[in-house]
């Protein structure tokens, strides 16, 4: 997991860090009967020390018995299986019989918890998708929804990823990370319209967006800026297709104040104030925009050149100076 996708597994995480400190002490259901075959099962089950034949013991129970009501025992007594090979860091083994367990156990909490982490700790996107699709359908949420969605982005299916990202967007349509993410999913596709439509949701909705569960502060503002100046890049871009070079250059401008080396935004911020005959802050810009090494290097510094060479006919080495200004902002 990313640092900054901190949501559902990392609060699984931290609940994990308090049910180690647990002690699994259920009492005996006495209401209802159980053979003294099955009480010395469940006698056999707690002596064993081992995890494999504890877990086949516990397994072997509750397929013969599911409704036995010595199961709160027995299931106690696999979650201290789980705790102690949490402990040890033994994550492929909580895994394989975390798996084994919920097969006679469908939707128990405290083993999906543990898997849970598990796959993100081993970094097993795959376990995480197929898990938090089998959990979601019961117990649904924005926050599992938005942690299947990133499992399947890692793993690289494409479908599957816009599939739970569009259940994200319904249950939480001011997700910004989403939102961003779409942006510059549009804008990659050439479809500025669809990029533009998230991009003035994404702005709308970022000064009241709340931070994930987990996520850190200095985590959350970088996802704030990020998205700012994904928004406003878009916007500006759109803006300098229809000529509409004032509304481009004050998104442009907004764009770089959330991320300074932004080399395209550099680049047609001189593209909009050439348009509009203002040759220093054209050469500034584009001087931001060769500094940064970029694709559009090699075409911003040949526009610096050939602007300044146009205004400044005696003084062609003075093209420095504007370069070391612009050094000096990006610092």
């Amino acid at each position: 997991m990313t640092s900054s996708s901190v949501s559902y597994i990392s609060r699984t995480l931290l609940s994990i860090l308090f049910a180690v400190c647990l002690v699994f002490t259920p009492k005996l259901v006495c209401a209802q009967e159980y053979t003294e075959e099955e009480f010395k099962a469940w006698e056999d089950i707690q002596a064993e020390k081992e995890a494999v034949k504890k877990t086949d013991m516990i397994v072997k129970f509750l397929q013969a018995s599911p409704k036995n009501p010595l199961r709160p025992n027995i299931v106690s007594e696999f979650q201290k299986v789980l705790v102690s090979l949490k402990n040890e860091e033994k994550w492929t083994q909580i895994i394989a019989l975390g798996d084994k367990f919920l097969s006679v156990a469908p939707g128990d909490d405290f083993t999906e918890q543990y898997l849970f982490a598990a796959y993100a700790k081993t970094g097993n996107s795959k376990g995480v998708a197929n898990l938090g699709e089998k959990v979601y359908a019961s117990k649904p949420s924005p926050e599992l929804a938005m942690e299947i969605a990133k499992a399947y982005q890692r793993i690289g299916n494409d479908a599957k990823y816009v599939q739970w990202r569009e259940k994200v967007l319904a249950s939480d349509p001011n997700n910004i990370e989403i939102l961003a993410d779409m942006i510059k999913r549009y804008s990659a596709n050439q479809n500025l319209p669809q990029a533009v439509k998230y991009a003035n949701t994404c702005l709308k909705a970022l000064p009241t967006a709340k931070k994930p569960a987990g996520m850190s502060d200095q985590d959350w503002q970088e996802t704030q800026n990020q998205a700012y100046a994904i928004a406003y890049g878009v916007i500006g871009a759109d803006a300098y297709q229809r000529n509409n070079y004032s509304l481009a250059i004050r998104s442009f401008e907004s764009a770089v104040k959330y991320y300074k080396r932004n080399e395209m935004a550099y680049y047609h911020l001189g593209l909009c104030y050439w348009q509009q005959n203002k040759p220093e802050p054209a050469m500034l810009n584009f001087a931001k925009a060769y500094i940064i090494k970029g694709s559009v290097s090699a075409s911003a510094k040949k526009y610096l050149d050939q602007l300044w060479k146009s205004s400044h006919p005696t003084t062609p080495a003075g093209v420095n100076r504007v370069i070391e200004r612009a050094q000096q902002d990006l610092k």
